[in-house]
């Protein structure tokens, strides 16, 4: 058996040997950067919650127009959101900014995010915002499965291995 984790008879995962192994730049790491620093967050945070104009951005995110500015030039640079021009009636032409396909990719992330801190931060019954199916009105929460459907509740249930693009460590490393 290779140091990569596989499935044993009877579907579970062996353990891989984590130091055998060359993970960077991880997954995990790299979605984390994207999201800093703190202040790309609550703009995303904002898209999600329909703010598009630049004057609203500002008033809702508490950040000064220069670093608005920047951030949503980042943004925009990375993929997450995506310049759209409008202009009013009798007013100059003006950029709003909309979640892409890859910006609302972070939903589940968002919704998770949100789940945590009100489990581990918030004081019960203090949250401040309520994430709630737009159809019916219920409570949405995230939930993990695996690809066969079985839910994922606790860390002992996941076993990392290393992915496509992992490599080796040498002898020499």
């Amino acid at each position: 058996m290779s140091d990569a984790a596989e499935a044993a008879p009877g579907g579970q995962v062996e353990p891989w040997q984590r130091d055998a192994w060359d993970i960077e730049p991880d997954s995990i790491n790299l979605a984390l950067q994207s999201l800093s620093p703190r202040t790309t967050g609550v703009i995303i945070r904002e898209a999600f919650y329909g703010t598009r104009r630049f004057d609203d951005f500002e008033r809702h995110c508490g950040i000064s127009p220069s670093v608005l500015s920047a951030r949503l030039r980042d943004l925009v640079a990375d993929g997450i959101l995506e310049k759209t021009r409008y202009q009013a009636p009798g007013a100059r032409g003006r950029d709003e900014y909309r979640l892409t396909d890859k910006g609302r990719g972070l939903l589940p992330i968002l919704i998770a995010l949100n789940d945590w801190a009100e489990r581990w931060i918030v004081p019960t019954g203090a949250a401040t915002t309520s994430l709630l199916h737009h159809d019916c009105g219920s409570p949405v929460s995230t939930v993990v499965t695996c690809a066969s459907g079985h839910e994922i509740t606790a860390p002992g249930q996941v076993a990392a291995a290393p992915g496509p693009g992992a490599r080796p460590v040498s002898a020499s490393d």
